[in-house]
């Protein structure tokens, strides 16, 4: 979004530059063809940032228009009213390509809302399952309960664990195979470290 405005603000300036330029060439055409020659500051400050126009110190007012000056002048506004033209075009492009890019993110936005819902609601059903896996094997003889852990992967006994009282996980980690409650403890251990 950021360069849609951007380009629409350096189109503008480029435009007001192009029509700048032109202001000044229409000026020297019309005070060449009078028989004299007058500047304004500001046309003065806009010829001499061109290096297309040209500043004659040396004009005589006497003399008459010069014919190929005039084509030279015509080609020139003819060229800038392209390219005014073109720049035209773009921001409209531009523009479109915004509306675009705004269309695109509104319907991405609708699409995300539509995917929380149910993955939201899966993780709540895991979390219960996981709730009531833990209150069963909490109320289960730690003998037992050791013995059927020890099957189970490393990851679902460390989710377990944590969600279970301290005092019936140490009887339990005490009936485990002693390389599995190592494992698992280093994961608990990691798991309060990072939250």
């Amino acid at each position: 979004m950021k360069f849609a405005v951007s380009g629409r603000i350096w189109l503008k300036v480029l435009a007001g530059a192009l029509s700048a330029k032109l202001l000044v060439i229409l000026a020297m055409v019309f005070n060449l063809c009078s028989g004299s020659f007058v500047m304004t500051d500001s046309a003065a400050a806009a010829a001499s940032k061109s290096s297309s126009t040209r500043t004659d110190a040396n004009f005589d007012g006497d003399k008459a228009c010069n014919p190929e000056l005039l084509e030279l002048l015509r080609v020139k506004m003819a060229k800038l009213d392209e390219r005014e033209q073109a720049l035209d075009k773009k921001e409209n492009d531009l523009e479109l390509l915004k509306q675009d890019i705004e269309d695109k993110l509104r319907q991405l936005k609708t699409l995300q809302t539509k995917l929380e819902g149910p993955v939201k609601k899966r993780r709540f059903q895991e979390e219960q399952k996981l709730q009531h896996l833990a209150g069963v094997y909490s109320s289960m003889d730690p003998v037992r309960a050791a013995t059927l852990l020890d099957k189970l992967d490393e990851d679902t006994v460390t989710k377990l664990f944590a969600i279970m009282k301290s005092k019936k996980v140490a009887k339990i980690l005490a009936n485990m195979t002693p390389e599995k409650a190592a494992r698992v403890s280093q994961r608990l251990y990691g798991k309060t470290e990072d939250e």
